[in-house]
C-alpha cells in the first residue's frame, strides 16, 4: 500500500484589528497578545498610547 505524505498545513495568522491574513514574509507586531499588521499599526499605536497624549499648551500642571 502506498502512503502519500501530506505537507503540513500552515495555520492562518490574522491581524487582530482588521482580520486580514498576515502573509508569509509580511511584517507584523505582537503587543499585549494582539497581532497587528503594518496597515493597522498606526491606529493601534494611537489607541494604545492615547492615555499619554498631550496637547501643546494644555500640559498637565506638575
Amino acid at each position: 500500500m502506498l502512503y502519500l505524505r501530506r505537507r503540513p498545513r500552515r495555520r492562518q495568522v490574522l491581524c487582530t484589528l482588521c482580520g486580514q491574513e498576515i502573509t508569509e514574509g509580511e511584517d507584523y507586531w505582537i503587543c499585549n497578545g494582539s497581532r497587528i499588521c503594518c496597515r493597522c499599526l498606526t491606529a493601534f499605536a494611537r489607541t494604545e498610547l492615547a492615555p499619554y497624549r498631550q496637547i501643546r499648551g494644555r500640559e498637565a500642571d506638575e
